[in-house]
């Protein structure tokens, strides 16, 4: 009865959900695999729409001009046509099986055969194979990575988890209709849906991966008629606050969807995605849990008893109360504990209003060496009964009490101002565009902003000797504004030793827009997200990248956040 999924539990850094919602819903194409009817199929339906995608492509396939991929100058097609390829590693392994040294190389070399091969200035999307993760994977990931999408279902927000995106892998068992539903839910809450794809196929789809290149196109064609951004995976997570946990440890099974590692083997008629009654963020489950049929919650790679200490839910009676369920806890076919709901909140679930159900490990027979694999919420009466909605499920984590005296908690990182009327003390400027770095008008802060002229490929650069730790800071910020043109084309760079490449990103990428004229607009970009965290800023730069004469623009209070 039991299946294994292919997915493992971030157990140690918390939920990956969030729901602060974006300024506008967001929807990515993600294809995975590199296979090459992504290309001779699915680009000609992105590109005649317009959409730029992000291709996770496995390099030891391409490398090797294996049949069935996509070859390297179809690859360095992609690019030019302004797609994003991210890696998806070498051989496309199970990360959780492999030794330290073996993921390092998986991760790291796909990610710098990339950037080599194809003169990427950056990499900062990666794709587990099979969405197989655990700590130690998610770890490595971090060091080499901007974000992590995986294949666990849902949407995504400003304060989801960057290390595990959410996405909804579109198979051939996925109707458009279901897909149209995803996009509405982005665009009616703000969040970011992101969509995964393998092969696309001309004809009747044979396989699990395979998906018809008609419905392919009736979705690009869905999200193109929605009131939402379209971006690729870069794009959006630059528009994130850069979140990769909850310190406290606690590991969500339900809140606005299933967590982590959590599959659904319900066998009631159920909603994972109501909006109707709701005790926090969007959504909860509700069931109709009749004659003794339960939702049924799964988890392969099991949760050691040992780290938690309790099971909290929320539960609402609905219009009309009093339903009969039990919780029970399962590892694989061993029952470890149950215990019925009114039993532990000592009176009978009530309707309209939530109430929270707390429910210690050791009281149902759970002990400290035991793994919880399956969690259901059973009918306990054999008959049929109302609707019934849970929110907000959650393991709880074992606590340690306090320290008598706190510790003391060592200053704030003050922000490093790189220019702010002038340019700081230790940086010298070096750069071969026109500019002023006096200009009086117009002005974001103070008395002087930089005017400068983005034309033909130059660019101002500011360098130090005094090199800048930027594992001190997590943010680059800094204020544009269009002049009376707008629209320029324009990165930042940032360089270790005037050799060595830290990152880069377009502005009217991290703005998720044109520069635009008249105006001043803040520029907010993660380092996590140009793979410079932990790294030495020697070199900064601003530079045109249209090759043409553009508009004066204007630069004012370039700062890197703490």
């Amino acid at each position: 009865m039991l299946r294994g999924l292919v997915m493992a539990l971030l157990v140690s850094m918390g939920p990956a959900w969030g729901s602060t919602p974006f300024q506008r819903g967001m929807v990515s194409i993600t294809l995975d695999d590199g296979l090459s009817s992504q290309y001779t199929t699915a680009r000609p339906a992105l590109n005649a729409r317009g959409i730029s995608a992000t291709f996770f492509l496995i390099t030891q396939n391409i490398r090797g001009g294996f049949s069935g991929y996509v070859t390297v100058p179809q690859v360095q097609t992609l690019i030019s046509e302004g797609h994003e390829i991210g890696s998806h590693t070498i051989t496309h392994p199970d990360l959780t099986t492999l030794t330290a040294n073996a993921l390092e190389i998986e991760l790291h070399d796909s990610q710098a055969w990339l950037k080599s091969q194809f003169g990427l200035l950056s990499v900062p999307s990666f794709a587990s194979p099979y969405g197989a993760y655990n700590p130690s994977v998610l770890s490595t990931i971090s060091k080499y990575y901007g974000s992590h999408r995986t294949v666990n279902g849902g949407q995504n927000f400003k304060d989801s988890n960057i290390l595990q995106l959410r996405s909804y892998d579109v198979h051939t068992g996925i109707t458009v209709d279901t897909v149209r539903s995803w996009i509405d839910a982005a665009a009616a809450d703000g969040s970011w849906l992101i969509l995964t794809f393998h092969q696309i196929v001309t004809g009747t789809a044979s396989s699990s991966t395979e998906y018809g290149a008609a419905d392919f196109a009736a979705i690009l064609d869905a999200i193109k008629a929605k009131n939402v951004d379209i971006v690729t995976v870069s794009e959006g997570r630059s528009r994130m606050d850069g979140s990769t946990g909850d310190a406290s440890g606690d590991t969500s099974v339900y809140a606005d969807a299933l967590g982590d590692g959590f599959s659904d083997r319900s066998y009631t008629p159920h909603n994972l995605d109501n909006r109707t009654v709701v005790r926090t963020g969007l959504a909860s489950l509700s069931a109709e849990l009749n004659k003794w049929n339960a939702v049924y919650l799964h988890h392969i790679s099991g949760l050691p008893a040992s780290q938690y200490t309790s099971l909290e839910l929320w539960v609402h009676g609905g219009t009309e109360g009093g339903q009969g369920v039990r919780l029970l806890a399962y590892d694989g076919s061993q029952k470890l504990g149950s215990v019925r709901l009114d039993a532990v909140m000592g009176h009978a679930i009530q309707a309209g209003t939530w109430q929270q159900v707390l429910v210690p490990l050791s009281s149902i027979g759970v002990s400290s060496t035991g793994t919880v694999r399956d969690l259901y919420l059973q009918d306990d009466t054999g008959t049929n009964q109302s609707t019934v909605y849970f929110d907000d499920i959650r393991l709880l984590r074992s606590s340690t009490p306090p320290p008598t005296t706190p510790p003391t908690e060592p200053p704030p990182t003050p922000a490093f101002t790189l220019y702010a009327d002038s340019l700081h003390t230790t940086f010298k400027d070096r750069s071969w565009a026109t500019r002023n770095l006096a200009a009086a008008n117009p002005v974001h802060s103070g008395t002087s902003a930089i005017s400068f002229e983005p034309d033909s490929w130059k660019a101002l650069l500011f360098n130090t000797t005094t090199r800048v730790d930027l594992s001190l800071y997590k943010t680059l910020s800094f204020w544009v504004h269009g002049g009376s043109t707008g629209g320029q084309v324009v990165r930042v760079l940032l360089k270790e030793d005037g050799l060595t490449e830290l990152g880069g990103m377009r502005f009217d990428v991290a703005l998720g827009h044109a520069i635009k004229p008249g105006v001043w607009e803040q520029v907010l970009i993660p380092l996590s997200s140009l793979g410079a965290s932990s790294r030495l800023l020697q070199e900064i730069y601003f530079q045109d990248q249209s090759g043409k004469d553009q508009g004066t623009l204007f630069l004012d209070d370039i700062q890197l956040l703490p």
